[in-house]
């Protein structure tokens, strides 16, 4: 018997190799495991407040829910949390998608699929969505992220839920005296001042759903009064009232621009309320205020001194 060469034997074994690797490269790949998040059944639990998830995506979890209250924005894919509370709990969740697209986030008495949608959040821009100052009672509540079906996935989001520290001026009876303040213009962030006002929407043209912080003002009868927003980071609102208990007392407001321009028919106390048109809406403006002195040509700066 000729025995083969042992180049050629070598070369056999070579095939061989490399034709039991191809045939193992086609087979099917496993299917990756589900984790944490996919569904109600298997959320991602919240341990305790303060809690953050930072740098997580939605892909890989799955399109499990897609007819809720997001409307356009949960055709994606999903994660779902879940957050237990055994006490009355105030919570402001903010929810930044990073570069994604076409986003929202929203908040259940259940699963998303069977429970109530108690308020959402969702937009087309890359920005950050917040829902602030919800209270809720104790039990069980889910919070769902989701998007826009193209692409499925995002790829990478923080999810913040926090309780917001107590507020200064939230309603009219801890309203701040601006004359008393002393400035003409200041920072404004009414995130964690909770929702307490709503007027009429002939108050500003809309509803005003949102935290709302208040400051106060004595005017005499003929004495003119303005205020007006800038920089907004939010859909914010603006109005005077001169009776926190009806909503119904508004003299005076605007959305889009947020301006008031009044001249107080009586003397008495008003309450100049910054507010969001979302329910739960705020952030971040500046407030510039202007109340001369009706009859005379004193500037602002001369009506703080005879406050002072």
């Amino acid at each position: 018997m000729t025995s083969r060469p042992a180049s050629l034997v070598i070369l056999l074994l070579t095939g061989l190799v490399v034709g039991c690797a191809a045939v193992a490269g086609a087979a099917k790949p496993a299917a990756a495991p589900r984790t944490s998040g996919d569904d109600c059944a298997d959320p991602v639990l919240i341990p305790g407040l303060p809690f953050s998830d930072i740098g997580q995506t939605t892909c890989g979890s799955g399109n499990d829910y897609d007819a809720t209250c997001l409307g356009y924005y949960d055709g994606g894919e999903d994660i779902v949390y879940r957050l237990d509370l055994a006490s009355p709990t105030t919570v402001t969740v903010t929810f930044d998608p990073h570069e994604t697209l076409w986003t929202g986030v929203a908040i259940f008495d259940g699963c998303p699929d069977t429970g109530t949608c108690l308020v959402q959040r969702s937009g087309y821009d890359a920005i950050p969505q917040v829902i602030s100052g919800l209270e809720l009672d104790p039990g069980s509540y889910f919070i769902m992220v989701d998007k826009w079906h193209d692409p499925p996935c995002l790829s990478s989001f923080d999810l913040i839920i926090s309780i917001p520290v107590t507020y200064a001026n939230p309603i009219c009876d801890l309203a701040i005296d601006l004359r008393e303040q002393g400035l003409t213009s200041f920072p404004v962030n009414t995130c964690g001042s909770l929702m307490d006002y709503d007027p009429v929407i002939g108050c500003t043209g809309w509803q005003a759903a949102g935290e709302d912080a208040v400051w106060m003002i004595h005017l005499a009868a003929g004495e003119s009064f303005s205020a007006a927003l800038s920089g907004e980071d939010y859909d914010a609102s603006l109005y005077l009232l001169t009776d926190c208990t009806d909503m119904n007392s508004c003299v005076a407001g605007g959305d889009d621009p947020e301006i008031i321009d009044y001249q107080a028919t009586s003397a008495g106390w008003y309450y100049l309320i910054v507010d969001g048109y979302l329910l739960g809406g705020c952030g971040n403006s500046v407030l510039t205020i202007e109340a001369p002195v009706a009859g005379e040509t004193a500037t602002w700066g001369g009506v703080k001194q005879m406050y002072r």
